[in-house]
């Protein structure tokens, strides 16, 4: 099966290192993981400093999703060059993961958050 660009991109060659369920919950949940928290991020609102300061980017937000639905070791990993944009990320992810799928065992996510301020 081919991998997906985006799944590529994120994880380059450590994807190969993790397990068949693992891979298996990736390729079938990532994009749903990453519309959810876009999702959270349009309900909480751009954060209001970065608007001001009309501040855009994207990051990259690492963190293990557990099979209790449970999250640790949230971290950015590639940041979008704005402090508000990177805290904002943080805090909408521990508020959105309640609604993300659950593997059937502990498994590292990796997303793009993006921000963009339509005008």
């Amino acid at each position: 099966m081919r991998l997906p660009a985006n799944i590529r991109k994120l994880y380059k060659d450590e994807y190969e290192s993790f397990t068949k369920n693992q891979k298996r919950f990736i390729r079938d949940n990532l994009e749903k993981i990453a519309a959810i928290t876009q999702k959270y991020l349009y309900l909480r609102g751009y954060p209001y400093i970065a608007a001001k300061m009309k501040e855009e980017g994207v990051n990259v937000v690492e963190f293990f999703l557990h099979p209790n639905g449970d999250i640790t070791q949230l971290r950015i990993i590639k940041s979008s060059g704005y402090e508000a944009l990177d805290k904002n990320s943080i805090e909408t992810i521990k508020t959105a993961y309640k609604d993300y799928p659950w593997p059937k065992e502990t498994t590292k996510i990796r997303i793009l958050v993006r921000y963009s301020i339509i005008y």
